[in-house]
């Protein structure tokens, strides 16, 4: 696939539509009757990591022929790394150095990679200013 204008618009469009339908689940959740709140929250604990995770997979993937040329595409590839080849744990790649206080999640190598709908947010928006500002102009 071809990075263009047209694909990041649909790429950052279709994250924050998933964001919010996240944010829309925890809020009906929340409303929900017969269900104890500990227990929705439970639930939300396990399901939140899972489904950002695999977002973030996604839009890793999506982009994958843009280059790493920024520290939150070197982010972005060492997490997709992490939760497709290390079991969700974060490794270093001589190839792609990485310096956790520059990055957008500031994740140590070794750590657990759990992600929110903010780190998901906060780093899709990076990653992608980054491709977009590769672009020929």
């Amino acid at each position: 696939m071809t990075t263009t204008p047209a694909a990041l618009h649909a790429c950052r469009t279709e994250v924050a539509a998933q964001i919010q339908a996240y944010r829309d689940l925890v809020g009906a959740a929340s409303k929900a009757s017969g269900m104890s709140l500990a227990r929705i929250d439970a639930a939300l604990s396990v399901f939140e990591p899972a489904f950002f995770n695999n977002l973030l997979v996604t839009v890793a993937t999506r982009f994958a022929e843009a280059p790493a040329r920024g520290p939150a595409g070197t982010e972005m590839r060492l997490l997709a790394d992490a939760l497709l080849h290390r079991g969700g744990v974060l490794a270093a790649d001589a190839a792609l150095p990485y310096d956790p206080d520059a990055a957008v999640l500031r994740l140590d190598v070794g750590e657990r990679v759990a992600l929110n709908a903010e780190d998901v947010e906060a780093l899709c928006t990076a990653f992608l200013r980054e491709v977009e500002a590769q672009l020929p102009a």
